[in-house]
Parts: C-alpha cells; sequence; structure tokens
C-alpha cells in the first residue's frame, strides 16, 4: 500500500515538473494579444498561457511575421489555440 502512495505521489511531482514556466514576455505582447482575444475569454486565457510556456517571445514574433506574410501559422501556436478552444467551450 505505501509503494502504491508512493509512486502515485512520485508520479504527481513528474507531471507537475513537465509543465514548463512561462517564457518572458514583454506586456505590450500580451496587450496586442488581448486586443484580437479578449482577457474575459477562459479560451483566450488559456491559450495566451500555453503559447507563453511553448514560444520564446522571439519565436511568437517570427511566427506573426510568418502569419502576415504567407497567412500560415506556427503549429504551436494553432494547437494552443485549438486545445484551449476545446476545453473552454463558451
Amino acid at each position: 500500500m505505501r509503494w502504491a502512495l508512493a509512486a502515485l505521489l512520485g508520479l504527481g511531482v513528474l507531471a507537475a515538473c513537465s509543465e514548463h514556466a512561462p517564457n518572458v514576455y514583454p506586456q505590450s505582447a500580451h496587450e496586442r494579444f488581448n486586443m484580437s482575444c479578449p482577457p474575459e475569454s477562459a479560451a483566450c486565457v488559456c491559450t495566451w498561457d500555453k503559447i507563453t510556456r511553448t514560444l520564446t517571445y522571439e519565436e511568437y514574433e517570427a511566427a506573426l511575421a510568418r502569419f502576415r506574410e504567407t497567412g500560415l501559422m506556427d503549429p504551436r501556436v494553432t494547437r494552443a489555440k485549438t486545445q484551449c478552444l476545446e476545453r473552454h467551450r463558451e
């Protein structure tokens, strides 16, 4: 019984450690994001959190520039948005 409890606790710690801390973004980037995705929306809050944990600010800016030029979004941004929209249906 103790072994099973210890194993479960160990898995919980590993799961918690797998979540990366958000990368540092300037406030202006968050404000620009909020212009198209309002902070009152749980899906938008979730999307911003996932983006900042997945991409560095430089990668995010490059993804936006690529989108403006080609219309193609970085798959990591698309994945974050899709996961959050599915989780937070409004």
